[in-house]
């Protein structure tokens, strides 16, 4: 039986068209879970965060908003440095600094670690490693500055976030 092509919905066509990428992080989170229904979770929340890039495509997010957005969803599990963001981008450090500030409101460090933490968060919440795992998957180089960078920015350590939101 011949292959059937893969039509995209409209949504999806023009999520793509505006620099959307879901080649993120969800493969890697996945491996980290053991449970059925953590996987569902997951699922859920990729579905959530699909439906979220594809609103702020359409309701005029910038498309260097979307693109900093994408590399840095694809890049979760390592250290992200401006520099390599810039590289990537084919821009100059600070011309990219301050344009995405310009554009979003929003330093490009503060809204990495907003997007490490939130996804920090996630794992908290439903994946059954350690905090130290999980602050080594983020690219934090240290489990001390792991639980420096969550408690600074969430207002409670990271074992304390997962006893109150976890399991």
């Amino acid at each position: 039986m011949p292959e059937r092509p893969c039509v995209l919905p409209q949504e999806m066509t023009s999520a793509y068209s505006g620099g959307l990428d879901m080649e993120d992080a969800y493969i890697q989170q996945c491996e980290l879970l053991s449970a059925l229904d953590r996987l569902t979770n997951l699922q859920f929340h990729m579905i959530q965060e699909f439906t979220e890039r594809v609103s702020r495509v359409r309701h005029g997010e910038s498309r260097l908003a979307t693109q900093v957005a994408n590399y840095v969803q694809k890049h979760l599990s390592e250290p992200i440095s401006t520099e390599a963001l810039a590289k990537e981008l084919y821009m100059g450090r600070t011309h990219l600094s301050a344009r995405f500030h310009k554009e979003t409101g929003e330093t490009l460090a503060a809204f990495i670690t907003k997007e490490k933490m939130e996804e920090a968060k996630r794992l908290l919440r439903y994946a059954d490693k350690p905090i130290t795992a999980i602050g080594n998957y983020l690219g934090y180089s240290s489990s001390g500055h792991f639980g420096n960078v969550f408690r600074k920015t969430v207002g409670l350590t990271p074992s304390e976030y997962r006893e109150k939101h976890g399991k």
